[in-house]
Protein backbone atom coordinates (compact mmCIF):
# COMPACT_ATOMS: atom_id res chain seq x y z
CA UNK A 1 0.00 0.00 0.00
CA UNK A 2 2.97 2.66 0.86
CA UNK A 3 3.70 2.64 -3.12
CA UNK A 4 0.01 3.23 -4.00
CA UNK A 5 0.43 6.20 -1.47
CA UNK A 6 3.60 7.78 -2.83
CA UNK A 7 2.05 7.40 -6.60
CA UNK A 8 -0.79 9.12 -5.37
CA UNK A 9 1.59 11.76 -3.25
CA UNK A 10 3.12 12.68 -6.78
CA UNK A 11 -0.41 12.71 -8.83
CA UNK A 12 -1.34 15.45 -6.00
CA UNK A 13 1.78 17.20 -5.60
CA UNK A 14 1.38 17.71 -9.65
CA UNK A 15 -0.85 19.86 -8.91
CA UNK A 16 1.03 22.87 -8.57
CA UNK A 17 2.32 22.90 -12.07
CA UNK A 18 -1.48 24.06 -12.82
CA UNK A 19 -0.35 27.67 -11.38
CA UNK A 20 2.13 28.02 -13.88
CA UNK A 21 -0.14 28.10 -16.72
CA UNK A 22 -1.11 31.67 -15.79
CA UNK A 23 2.41 32.99 -16.42
CA UNK A 24 3.01 30.07 -19.92
CA UNK A 25 2.21 30.61 -23.38
CA UNK A 26 0.84 27.70 -24.80
CA UNK A 27 3.50 26.97 -26.69
CA UNK A 28 5.44 26.92 -23.33
CA UNK A 29 2.80 25.19 -21.76
CA UNK A 30 3.12 22.27 -24.22
CA UNK A 31 6.43 22.55 -23.47
CA UNK A 32 6.50 21.54 -20.56
CA UNK A 33 3.84 18.96 -20.76
CA UNK A 34 5.91 17.54 -23.65
CA UNK A 35 8.87 17.10 -21.46
CA UNK A 36 7.01 15.74 -18.60
CA UNK A 37 5.54 13.27 -20.91
CA UNK A 38 8.91 12.38 -22.38
CA UNK A 39 10.72 12.42 -18.81
CA UNK A 40 8.48 9.60 -17.55
CA UNK A 41 8.18 7.57 -20.83
CA UNK A 42 11.60 7.22 -21.44
CA UNK A 43 13.59 8.72 -18.05
CA UNK A 44 11.96 7.47 -15.47
CA UNK A 45 11.81 3.39 -17.26
CA UNK A 46 15.25 3.72 -16.37
CA UNK A 47 15.45 4.92 -12.79
CA UNK A 48 16.09 3.26 -9.97
CA UNK A 49 12.76 5.10 -8.39
CA UNK A 50 10.52 3.05 -11.05
CA UNK A 51 9.93 0.47 -8.34
CA UNK A 52 8.34 2.99 -6.30
CA UNK A 53 6.31 4.75 -8.78
CA UNK A 54 4.80 1.59 -10.57
CA UNK A 55 2.20 -0.37 -9.78
CA UNK A 56 2.78 -3.73 -9.46
CA UNK A 57 2.11 -4.89 -12.79
CA UNK A 58 3.47 -2.12 -14.84
CA UNK A 59 7.07 -2.95 -15.52
CA UNK A 60 7.92 -0.58 -18.42
CA UNK A 61 6.31 2.27 -18.23
CA UNK A 62 3.09 3.83 -15.80
CA UNK A 63 0.28 4.21 -18.00
CA UNK A 64 -1.42 5.94 -15.70
CA UNK A 65 1.29 8.59 -15.94
CA UNK A 66 1.75 8.70 -19.61
CA UNK A 67 -2.08 9.14 -19.82
CA UNK A 68 -2.16 12.18 -16.93
CA UNK A 69 0.28 14.09 -18.72
CA UNK A 70 -0.82 13.13 -22.66
CA UNK A 71 -4.51 13.83 -21.68
CA UNK A 72 -3.29 17.49 -19.83
CA UNK A 73 -1.01 17.90 -23.54
CA UNK A 74 -3.83 17.83 -25.36
CA UNK A 75 -6.25 20.15 -23.19
CA UNK A 76 -3.75 22.25 -23.48
CA UNK A 77 -4.42 22.74 -27.40
CA UNK A 78 -7.80 22.83 -27.11
CA UNK A 79 -8.83 24.49 -23.64
CA UNK A 80 -8.47 27.83 -22.74
CA UNK A 81 -5.80 28.24 -19.55
CA UNK A 82 -8.67 28.69 -16.73
CA UNK A 83 -10.25 25.56 -18.20
CA UNK A 84 -7.17 23.34 -18.08
CA UNK A 85 -5.60 24.87 -14.78
CA UNK A 86 -8.94 23.99 -13.00
CA UNK A 87 -9.61 20.55 -14.67
CA UNK A 88 -5.89 19.46 -13.58
CA UNK A 89 -6.58 20.48 -9.82
CA UNK A 90 -9.61 18.04 -10.15
CA UNK A 91 -7.61 15.72 -11.47
CA UNK A 92 -4.72 16.16 -9.08
CA UNK A 93 -6.58 16.54 -6.22
CA UNK A 94 -9.59 14.68 -6.22
CA UNK A 95 -8.59 12.03 -8.12
CA UNK A 96 -5.74 11.64 -5.80
CA UNK A 97 -7.27 12.31 -2.80
CA UNK A 98 -10.27 10.19 -3.57
CA UNK A 99 -7.73 6.96 -3.79
CA UNK A 100 -6.17 7.67 -0.55
CA UNK A 101 -9.23 8.34 1.46
CA UNK A 102 -10.99 5.20 -0.22
CA UNK A 103 -7.83 2.24 0.30
CA UNK A 104 -7.49 3.57 3.80
CA UNK A 105 -10.59 4.47 5.30
CA UNK A 106 -12.95 1.52 5.67
CA UNK A 107 -16.69 2.64 4.04
CA UNK A 108 -19.42 1.45 2.55
CA UNK A 109 -18.27 0.69 -1.40
CA UNK A 110 -20.80 2.24 -4.12
CA UNK A 111 -24.06 0.51 -5.57
CA UNK A 112 -22.83 0.65 -8.70
CA UNK A 113 -18.99 -0.15 -8.42
CA UNK A 114 -17.71 -2.06 -5.65
CA UNK A 115 -14.46 -1.20 -6.69
CA UNK A 116 -15.22 2.47 -5.42
CA UNK A 117 -16.33 4.13 -1.70
CA UNK A 118 -18.34 6.48 -0.65
CA UNK A 119 -15.22 7.96 1.18
CA UNK A 120 -13.36 8.33 -2.10
CA UNK A 121 -16.13 10.16 -4.02
CA UNK A 122 -17.19 12.50 -1.18
CA UNK A 123 -12.96 13.54 -1.03
CA UNK A 124 -13.00 13.34 -4.80
CA UNK A 125 -15.50 16.28 -4.57
CA UNK A 126 -14.68 17.96 -1.56
CA UNK A 127 -10.91 18.06 -2.71
CA UNK A 128 -11.55 18.71 -6.11
CA UNK A 129 -13.59 21.86 -5.14
CA UNK A 130 -11.05 23.36 -3.30
CA UNK A 131 -8.63 22.99 -6.37
CA UNK A 132 -10.83 23.91 -9.07
CA UNK A 133 -11.89 27.08 -6.90
CA UNK A 134 -8.30 28.30 -6.45
CA UNK A 135 -7.38 27.38 -9.76
CA UNK A 136 -10.21 29.37 -11.05
CA UNK A 137 -9.67 32.45 -8.98
CA UNK A 138 -6.10 32.17 -9.82
CA UNK A 139 -6.27 32.33 -13.02
CA UNK A 140 -9.70 34.53 -13.44
CA UNK A 141 -9.08 37.58 -11.33
CA UNK A 142 -12.31 39.23 -12.04
CA UNK A 143 -14.27 35.71 -10.92
CA UNK A 144 -15.83 35.62 -7.77
CA UNK A 145 -15.52 33.54 -5.12
CA UNK A 146 -18.65 32.18 -4.86
CA UNK A 147 -19.15 32.20 -8.90
CA UNK A 148 -15.38 29.88 -8.66
CA UNK A 149 -17.11 27.46 -5.84
CA UNK A 150 -20.03 26.84 -7.50
CA UNK A 151 -18.11 26.39 -11.15
CA UNK A 152 -15.50 24.25 -9.07
CA UNK A 153 -18.37 22.34 -7.05
CA UNK A 154 -21.05 21.63 -10.09
CA UNK A 155 -17.76 20.47 -12.18
CA UNK A 156 -16.43 18.06 -9.71
CA UNK A 157 -19.60 16.59 -8.44
CA UNK A 158 -20.12 15.66 -12.78
CA UNK A 159 -16.28 14.09 -12.93
CA UNK A 160 -16.78 12.13 -9.32
CA UNK A 161 -19.67 10.29 -10.75
CA UNK A 162 -17.87 9.69 -14.27
CA UNK A 163 -14.48 8.79 -12.27
CA UNK A 164 -17.34 6.41 -10.05
CA UNK A 165 -18.36 4.07 -13.28
CA UNK A 166 -17.50 0.82 -13.95
CA UNK A 167 -16.14 1.70 -17.27
CA UNK A 168 -12.90 0.57 -19.07
CA UNK A 169 -11.30 3.94 -19.31
CA UNK A 170 -8.46 5.27 -17.61
CA UNK A 171 -10.06 7.73 -15.12
CA UNK A 172 -7.04 10.56 -16.13
CA UNK A 173 -8.41 10.51 -18.93
CA UNK A 174 -12.27 10.77 -17.78
CA UNK A 175 -11.81 12.97 -14.99
CA UNK A 176 -9.94 15.20 -17.05
CA UNK A 177 -11.96 15.49 -20.41
CA UNK A 178 -14.80 15.04 -18.17
CA UNK A 179 -14.09 18.39 -16.09
CA UNK A 180 -12.67 20.48 -19.10
CA UNK A 181 -15.64 19.71 -20.72
CA UNK A 182 -18.07 20.57 -17.98
CA UNK A 183 -16.19 23.65 -17.22
CA UNK A 184 -16.13 25.18 -20.70
CA UNK A 185 -20.55 24.97 -20.73
CA UNK A 186 -20.58 26.57 -17.50
CA UNK A 187 -18.05 29.71 -17.93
Amino acid sequence: MFREEKRQGIHVLLFLFAFLLKYLSRFQAVGILFLLLFFTLFLVPKLRIKSHLYRQFEKKYSEGAILYFLTLLVLVLVFPPSIVAAAWAILALGDGMATLVGKNFRAKELAWNQNKTYAGSLAFVFFGTIGAMILLKWMIIDLSLMAAFSLAFKTAIVAAIVESLPIKINDNITVTVTSALVLSLLI
